[in-house]
């Protein structure tokens, strides 16, 4: 019904500002100019994520790649910019020997990970692992030497992973 009034509205010659917006040229416009404005607010977002300040950065080890399937942190690094951002009740948990589950988006890979992560009692350390040799080494062909580099995302709550130095 509406498309018709539209209609009659357009050949009797009276077509206001606000219902020329709602033609079917119009409406071409206005869905190409969303199409231009997402590919830009894609472009910016890619933009951002590259200049994105990498808070904790790691140059892979042996053991961070091996078959031990973790990712070995210092216990300072930790404590200071991983717990604080997870709230009390996972800082418990990490601490506790059972860990605490945390998501990881690659933000190269555009993919989602969980993992675990938890005080490592004999080092006194902590580590990420629950999949990270699956997810993370084997399916991104991490080495030795690679450097990688993670930080909190306040709006999704979640950490971002990227490949900063590939060794290779």
């Amino acid at each position: 019904m509406q498309n018709v009034e539209m209609t009659e509205f357009s050949q009797s010659g009276q077509i206001s500002k606000d219902l020329s917006l709602t033609s079917p040229t119009s409406q071409s416009k206005n869905n190409e100019s969303a199409a231009m404005r997402k590919r830009k607010w894609g472009k910016m977002k890619m933009e951002k994520e590259k200049e994105k300040e990498w808070k904790i950065k790691k140059v892979l080890t042996k053991s961070d790649v091996g078959r031990l399937s973790r990712l070995l942190f210092r216990a300072d690094m930790v404590e200071t910019l991983m717990l604080p951002v997870q709230g009390a009740h996972a800082q418990i948990e990490a601490n506790s020997g059972t860990g605490t589950p945390v998501s990881v988006w690659d933000v190269d890979t555009m993919s989602m990970h969980k993992l675990i992560l938890k005080r490592w009692p004999s080092f006194n350390n902590f580590v990420l692992n629950g999949g990270w040799s699956r997810d993370f080494v084997r399916r991104r062909k991490l080495n030795h030497g690679d450097e990688i580099g993670l930080l909190w995302d306040s709006y999704t709550h979640c950490f971002h992973f990227s490949l900063l130095k590939p060794i290779h």
